[in-house]
């Protein structure tokens, strides 16, 4: 990844080092869609241009377009290594799993899908229905075969990094004590497939878990998930990477003190996490698209560098401190050009994002 930041042609601040890799400031991420059809022709053509523009780091998920994401990513990367484009060991790929998906060539209907998810998980041995939680599940045997299903998919022996999908679901369902205990299986078996080769670390994509405070239900403890870690792989544990929305819509990660720290602080999540060496990846930077034509004129004033606004609101998450990667879901060819502008500009003062929080707050109270 050192040799790939080193001849993509980026300003040397688009990419960043937490743990073991370097990464890119904004990645490639393909939840958005239609399953198959053009969709999968417009997100290989992406791939591409990414790779050409600055970004080596793609984010998928086996539920992202009902595995056809992951396909048609599959056969991009192939493309990719064949034409020397780039090397295996220059790319990042991030993986999840946890969502129950069914086989998209067997989905013709909801009736089809369903059946399919019974053939392929109940009738099977791999999962008890009673261990699925709105369609999310976390068991050993399960969280293996999405884990061999991506891979397949993809045509990788390994993924870089697999993250399990809304634990807070579990969380919500099973209650603290049995939630921890099954948090630890789901470790253990990702312990498991690092030592495999399957995948190279692993991490949580989260939706509100992290943004709630403590006394919520869904509220997950980053200070208890290291300890889960540590009690099932020890010092040499492979928790290395997190997901979490954030961006001008969603800016609690950065505000909102739900952590509570082993000194009995409270402290926001993102700052929970410094020297961590984790992999802080933000989702929905743009809040699928819907920013756009809202982002506030002081936002745009405070980043005079970015070509747009969808620009603007990228380089307020990317110099937002700890954050290691936006994830941005992109189709168009037009909007890999524009975001990956940024490859070629430094991220903004760190200070002007936490600057931009208080003028808002401010003026919310100013409002009320």
């Amino acid at each position: 990844t050192r040799r790939y930041a080193d001849r993509c042609g980026a300003h040397a601040d688009h990419f960043s080092r937490p743990d073991e890799l370097w990464l890119p400031s904004v990645g490639l991420g393909t939840l958005r869609g239609d399953p198959g059809g053009v969709d999968d022709l417009l997100y290989r053509s992406a791939f591409a241009e990414a790779l050409e523009r600055g970004s080596n780091l793609v984010d998928t998920a086996l539920s992202d377009r009902l595995q056809t994401s992951e396909r048609a990513l599959g056969h991009a990367i192939a493309r990719a290594l064949r034409e020397g484009r780039i090397a295996r060991d220059e790319l990042i790929v991030v993986g999840k799993g946890g969502a129950l998906t069914p086989d998209p060539d067997r989905a013709r209907s909801h009736t089809a899908a369903q059946r399919d998810l019974y053939a392929s998980y109940v009738e099977t041995g791999l999962l008890d229905p009673h261990d699925a939680h709105r369609g999310h599940a976390m068991t050993p045997a399960f969280l293996l075969d999405q884990i061999r299903r991506s891979r397949r998919n993809l045509g990788l022996a390994t993924i870089d990094y697999y993250l399990l999908q809304e634990p807070e679901i579990h969380l919500r369902a099973l209650g603290p004590d049995d939630f921890h205990a099954a948090l630890r299986r789901a470790f253990e078996a990702l312990e498991e497939a690092v030592a495999r080769g399957w995948i190279g670390a692993y991490g949580l994509a989260t939706w509100d878990g992290f943004l709630v405070p403590d006394s919520d239900r869904s509220h997950l403890s980053i200070v208890d998930l290291f300890e889960a870690a540590l009690d099932v792989g020890s010092a040499d544990h492979h928790l290395r990477a997190l997901q979490l929305p954030y961006g001008l819509a969603m800016g609690e990660g950065a505000v909102l003190e739900s952590q509570l720290g082993p000194d009995g602080h409270s402290r926001a999540i993102l700052d929970s996490l410094r020297d961590t060496g984790t992999v802080v990846l933000a989702s929905a930077p743009l809040y699928a698209g819907r920013l756009i034509g809202r982002v506030p004129r002081f936002v745009r004033e405070a980043f005079p560098e970015a070509p747009s606004e969808a620009t603007a609101a990228l380089q307020f998450v990317r110099s937002t401190t700890n954050v290691t990667a936006a994830i941005v879901g992109m189709r168009d060819l037009a909007h890999v050009e524009e975001n990956l502008r940024l490859a070629r500009l430094p991220r903004a003062d760190p200070r002007i994002p936490a600057r931009l929080f208080s003028e808002a707050g401010r003026a919310a109270a100013s409002h009320a």
